[in-house]
């Protein structure tokens, strides 16, 4: 019933018994459904039953012989007990509203006579203006301490050129009450509205949440990855955000209430991390709704009116606008136009731009081109941004953008599902993509630490007193007791190191390298044996001992070959097995003078074995060597020895983005593609191998 004076004929005939059975049902309908009528009447009834019961002939006393003024006046008493009367029944009822007392320093009761009541009171709250944070079309807002409760508030009023405009306060009044009407933990608490008594401003008071919003948080978010300083969970953090707004609009809607202006500048987030959606001016109420029917600002604000803005706005929200509000369709706003909103918001998230940026850059000259292109054009791809996003991600929020809304998702808890299966999904995927990481970690760390084994085996070598007694030796017989006891030495390292395949004590002379004592492992029984002095080798030194003669005393060179293992010896010899080599030189005390090394080659090829042949999570794992040589593969549980010695390019190329990427460093890591990479290497920069694993 939107016509007051009607309602309140209405109750005053009910007070008379004069309605008709069709009037007083239409009246008992309104008044359980407006529970402000129903103050009103239990009031109008409070002041008859006052009135009815002051004495006759009080009455007749205090008029005297002036009857005729009975029905026109009352006496001091009689006032006073009326608005005794009335006061304690508003008191008891609560029914007057604590903003119209507090804002426009109401009375407690203004009678249309101007009777003033006893004790007359005005309940007024004060606030101190701090500095404007931010306008709109309709108003500004305003940091505010207030000073009764001692905090900050945020405060909303009209502009001062709108205060002669009806339809502005109509629109003002009309978002304080909706946003007071919404009370949900992701949406911006209402303290009190009313009119400010000096300047005469329509406001209303809510929660400060700080200057911080959605918008800022996706500018830093993409700064720190620019920047080289992305964090693998801020992405989540930016979705969880995103599924708080959801939760927020899909409250909204469930009470009636469409937000029409959804965008990261509506989304603010305060020190704690709490999301709060605000700015609630351009909301549509669902007429059937029940927050319809409890709205008692003027019924006759044209939504089309409120959907539309000033072509000084258009600016901001139609970067996040839908199709049919850039087209004028006012008919065609419902919950799906916010569902478009949200999509937009995601797309934001996702790539750091507006969905509707690069229409903005030349290729609208006008606001007018601008909105068609909105109208008609599809959603655009991260891509176009030159952006990579996860393809469900994109494909969610292309589905919440899709230019006719009957194709969207049907509402905003469809939409939160989809982004929140996803984010659950990203969850077990991240922690078994973790799993791999560790796996591929583990297996780098076993390696490096059998490589410190081997060095230090290596250094050992080289401080063994027989070492020291062949350099020193005269005759025949002293060399080969020397050779026999180092030997002997080198033959308990290899059975106590099944890796090993050679150890070898050798000196340099005028750029010969000479085998004084070598012992090495049979390949058909993996026996150990020491080499006849007759079948010692010498050869000219070669590239890799060149390196090694340029050491100091105990420090190592540790080397992989990739390619036959034949440098030290002749060509009949050669192994095709790679080999990891670790050598140190040998000086002689005297001279101090490097005259042999001593050199400790492991069988890589039975260490990867073993280490391929645990029990891992990754679909495949390959090791491969600097010149992408596969030294080791295992697909689908089962160990690949076709694939031995071929290049990676051929064998696994999905791995090559790893590679380039693991020149230069020593991790690889891609969630999307469910490929970890992990470097060891032997020498800094030059010689390593490299794990390649895929979940």
């Amino acid at each position: 019933m939107s016509d007051d004076k009607k309602l309140s004929g209405l109750i005053s005939q009910s007070l008379r018994r004069k309605l008709q059975d069709d009037e007083n049902a239409l009246l008992e309908d309104h008044l359980k459904a407006n529970p402000e009528a129903r103050k009103f009447a239990e009031i109008s009834e409070l002041i008859q039953n006052s009135v009815h019961g002051l004495d006759v002939e009080e009455v007749q006393k205090d008029f005297g012989d002036r009857p005729e003024l009975t029905t026109q006046e009352f006496t001091d008493e009689i006032k006073k007990r009326l608005n005794e009367s009335i006061h304690n029944a508003v008191t008891e009822k609560e029914s007057l509203s604590q903003s119209g007392l507090i804002d426009a320093g109401i009375t407690s009761i203004d009678c249309s006579n101007q009777l003033p009541v006893e004790g007359d009171r005005e309940i007024v709250s004060s606030f101190t203006l701090d500095r404007k944070l931010g306008s709109g079309g309709l108003g500004h807002v305003w940091l505010a301490r207030d000073n009764k409760l001692n905090r900050n508030v945020a405060i909303k009023e009209l502009k001062a050129d709108a205060l002669e405009s009806s339809k502005a306060w109509d629109r003002f009044h009309r978002e304080a009450e909706i946003t007071g009407h919404l009370e949900h933990p992701n949406i911006v608490p209402l303290y009190l509205s009313g009119v400010d008594r000096n300047s005469g401003q329509p406001f209303y008071a809510m929660r400060f949440v700080g200057k911080k919003n959605l918008a800022v948080a996706i500018e830093e978010h993409y700064d720190k990855v620019a920047a080289g300083q992305s964090d693998v969970l801020a992405l989540h953090r930016l979705l969880n955000i995103f599924l708080d707004v959801c939760q927020a609009v899909a409250y909204a809607h469930s009470r009636g209430v469409i937000h029409r202006d959804l965008k990261p500048e509506n989304v603010a987030l305060d020190n704690f991390g709490q999301v709060i959606v605000i700015d609630w001016g351009l909301a549509k109420i669902i007429e059937e709704s029940e927050l319809a029917l409890k709205i008692t600002c003027n019924p006759n604000v044209n939504e089309s009116s409120l959907a539309r803005t000033v072509e000084g706005e258009v600016v901001g929200t139609p970067l996040y606008m839908s199709p049919e509000q850039a087209s004028g369709k006012h008919d065609m706003i419902d919950k799906r136009t916010d569902v478009y909103g949200l999509g937009a918001i995601l797309f934001s998230i996702l790539t750091g731009h507006a969905p509707h940026e690069n229409s903005v850059r030349g290729k609208s000259k006008n606001i007018k081109e601008f909105i068609e292109r909105i109208s008609n054009v599809d959603p655009p791809l991260a891509g176009d941004f030159g952006k990579t996003v996860p393809p469900d991600l994109e494909a969610i929020y292309r589905r919440a953008m899709t230019l006719k809304p009957h194709l969207r998702f049907d509402s905003v808890e469809a939409l939160s599902e989809a982004v929140e299966v996803w984010v659950a999904g990203q969850s077990g995927k991240q922690a078994a993509f973790e799993t791999l990481r560790m796996e591929g970690r583990e297996l780098r760390a076993e390696m490096q630490s059998r490589v410190r084994d081997l060095e230090r085996n290596v250094r050992f070598a080289s401080g063994l007193p027989p070492v020291d007694a062949l350099m020193q030796t005269k005759t025949e017989d002293e060399n080969k007791t020397w050779r026999k006891r180092l030997s002997t030495i080198f033959e308990g390292m290899l059975k106590a190191n099944p890796d090993y395949r050679t150890i070898i004590y050798g000196n340099i002379q005028d750029d010969q390298m000479h085998e004084i004592v070598r012992v090495q492992r049979n390949q058909d029984d993996a026996s150990v044996r020491v080499v006849p002095k007759s079948r010692l080798r010498s050869s000219e030194v070669n590239d890799y001992l060149k390196k090694v003669s340029t050491l100091i005393p105990q420090q190592v060179h540790t080397s992989l070959v990739c390619d036959r293992i034949c440098e030290l010896a002749d060509k009949s010899d050669c192994t095709e097995t790679v080999g990891l080599i670790s050598s140190v030189p040998v000086y002689d005390e005297e001279t101090e003078e490097m005259s042999g090394f001593i050199m400790i080659i492991c069988d890589i090829d039975k260490m990867l074995q073993q280490q391929l042949g645990k029990r891992l999570s990754a679909s495949e794992v390959v090791v491969a060597c600097d010149v992408f040589q596969v030294m080791g593969h295992k697909s689908s549980g089962e160990l690949n020895h076709e694939s031995l010695s071929k290049s990676i390019k051929d064998v696994a190329p999905h791995f090559i983005p790893a590679i380039d990427h693991l020149q230069n460093n020593t991790d690889f890591a891609d969630v999307d593609s469910d490929i970890y990479g992990a470097r060891l290497w032997f020498i800094p920069n030059e010689h390593g191998i490299m794990y390649l694993m895929k979940r």
